[in-house]
């Protein structure tokens, strides 16, 4: 079993112990990348431009950072922005941030969009109580959906399709962790009446091997952690209050995931709410402490 609870506090001789001995290990150089933006990764159902219409297939689509020059396959990243599923975009700043980041550094990164409130997607009976909790669902569809358009398209990529992580913040963690924990067919479709579309690679897995959790939630999902779970890095502001999305939830998560001995990182980001964007640990940054985790694990 290997697990971290990591607060901001560090012994004094621990810091010169990492310092002294190499540790961490050396991070990989910056390089160049190209980037195709608005690319169609799958379709989702979203209500018509008339209530009367009923629903209507619509592209979702994201934009791919590759790095240049790569000699060999690379492992893939997919970004989920966050929002409280209401806004947001691939387009955030944060997220450009990372897309252009880990490309710079091997990693073919996705920074997907997905169906919003506004959208009014369908969704099961169960999942229909509010117009939230469809457009929650809908986004665990379009998660699961961009992992198998990476996974299908990874000779187009140069993506080692064994070789696949996830990194979701706020809103995209509550999906991406529901990506990294449930069975891989689970989430495919909005309901029985719409069944899943041929351009969302139905034939393919959605399986993870890695997946990086911003300040989200796992509740939902906390029955569904087990052996199969993918190594986990998982951080959250200890102030945080946010509705769905409090500094507990990933405690909790931490509990599952200790329990059955999965690999994971617990940063407890002490005094901050939520977004903790500007963390740092052992003197580098946030960037840098997923670079770090992706790298042991993809």
């Amino acid at each position: 079993m290997k697990y971290n609870v990591i607060r901001n506090a560090m012994p004094l001789a621990l810091i010169v112990l990492f310092a002294g001995s190499g540790c961490p290990v050396e991070l990989p150089r910056e390089g160049t990348f190209s980037v195709t933006r608005d690319v169609s990764y799958a379709q989702g159902y979203v209500a018509g431009p008339m209530k009367a219409d009923g629903y209507v297939l619509r592209d979702l689509h994201l934009d791919v950072y590759i790095p240049d020059g790569a000699s060999a396959l690379v492992p893939g990243v997919i970004l989920m922005h966050g929002g409280g599923f209401s806004e947001g975009s691939k387009n955030d700043e944060r997220i450009v941030e990372y897309g252009e980041f880990l490309a710079a550094r091997g990693y073919a990164t996705f920074a997907i969009n997905y169906r919003l409130i506004q959208d009014d997607p369908p969704a099961p009976a169960s999942w229909e109580s509010t117009e939230l909790s469809s457009a929650v669902h809908a986004a665990l569809v379009d998660a699961k959906a961009a992992i198998r358009y990476v996974r299908a398209n990874a000779g187009l990529y140069g993506v080692d399709p064994n070789r696949i992580g996830f990194l979701g913040e706020s809103a995209g963690a509550i999906a991406g962790v529901t990506a990294a924990v449930t069975d891989s067919a689970a989430f495919s479709i909005d309901g029985l009446d719409f069944p899943i579309p041929a351009s969302n690679n139905p034939t393919e897995s959605a399986r993870l091997q890695a997946y990086v959790h911003f300040w989200g939630s796992a509740d939902h999902v906390l029955l569904n952690v087990g052996r199969n779970a993918p190594p986990i890095m998982i951080v959250h502001g200890t102030d945080d209050d946010t509705p769905l999305a409090t500094f507990g939830a990933s405690e909790r998560l931490h509990v599952a995931l200790e329990f059955w001995g999965i690999p994971h990182e617990f940063y407890e980001a002490e005094e901050f709410g939520h977004g903790a964007w500007n963390y740092t640990l052992r003197g580098l940054g946030l960037k840098s402490l997923t670079l770090e985790f992706l790298g042991e694990h993809l």
